[in-house]
């Protein structure tokens, strides 16, 4: 979630198609159920408490070399070979030491709990997603979030709350808590032992995976077997390589309209 793709520049202008409501549906989060609109100043807001509290001169560059530091963490939790992700806590306790107020033990726990709260706020639903989610919740669909976000689980159910999400989701799989981002095999295994908790062979092509990432939410699942849909209501903010290679069942500007483009049983 907290990533920043580079920009493109494809436009997609193909008419959705219409497919069967599948069973189970998998749903990204920031750019797709939600805009990540202040999550920067969030995290500034933090850091600058964090300093003052360390006694630290809590000024803009105070601020911003701990948000450098976490999307910093993210990118390299972007680029591992085995996609394994950040740790927020190292991160805090890394700035921590750079600014001569070691954080350990209690101190540090609390200093994350600090940020974790400071970072609820950050995402803002997009305008019909929660009423999408319960027409599709109401006709008996299967629902889950898959989540890239290296903010630890209790925050983001919490945020989730807020946003009137938590309760029209069957379960959450955040990266935090699995230890591994999209797209890597074992974040979508997890969602899908959830899925399926009975142990039964999943079927996947009753399960749909409705993202805005071409490679993350598309071609990856796509791969595994699963149906997809492509949410463009942030166009061109991937690269256009990966908007060229996907091959979404369903081309989406937002997930209200998801609805009405799955033919109930």
């Amino acid at each position: 979630m907290l990533q920043r793709p580079e920009l493109g520049t494809i436009v997609i202008s193909d008419a959705a198609a219409v497919i069967h409501q599948p069973d189970v549906i998998l749903f990204d989060w920031g750019g797709t159920l939600a805009d990540v609109a202040y999550q920067e100043r969030r995290f500034r807001n933090a850091a600058a408490a964090l300093a003052s509290g360390m006694e630290v001169d809590a000024g803009d560059a105070i601020a911003d070399s701990l948000v450098a530091r976490i999307y910093a963490a993210e990118d390299a939790a972007a680029g591992d070979p085995e996609l394994r992700e950040a740790d927020l806590r190292a991160v805090i306790r890394e700035w921590a030491d750079a600014l001569g107020r070691p954080l350990a033990g209690a101190p540090l726990d609390e200093a994350l709990d600090r940020v974790g709260h400071a970072w609820v706020g950050s995402l803002e639903p997009f305008p019909g997603a929660a009423e999408a989610l319960r027409v599709l919740r109401g006709r008996g669909c299967r629902m889950g979030l898959v989540s890239n976000c290296l903010i630890p689980r209790p925050y983001c159910l919490i945020e989730l709350r807020r946003q009137g999400l938590l309760d029209l989701l069957d379960f959450q799989i955040i990266s935090s808590d699995v230890g591994y981002r999209k797209p890597s095999p074992v974040i979508y295994r997890a969602a899908l032992h959830a899925a399926f908790p009975d142990g039964a062979p999943p079927c996947l092509s009753k399960v749909l995976f409705v993202g805005d990432s071409p490679a993350f939410d598309v071609a990856a699942p796509a791969a595994m077997g699963m149906r997809t849909a492509l949410v463009r209501c942030r166009r061109g903010i991937w690269p256009a390589e990966d908007y060229a290679r996907a091959r979404p069942d369903l081309r989406i500007d937002s997930v209200a309209e998801l609805p009405g483009l799955l033919q109930p049983h």
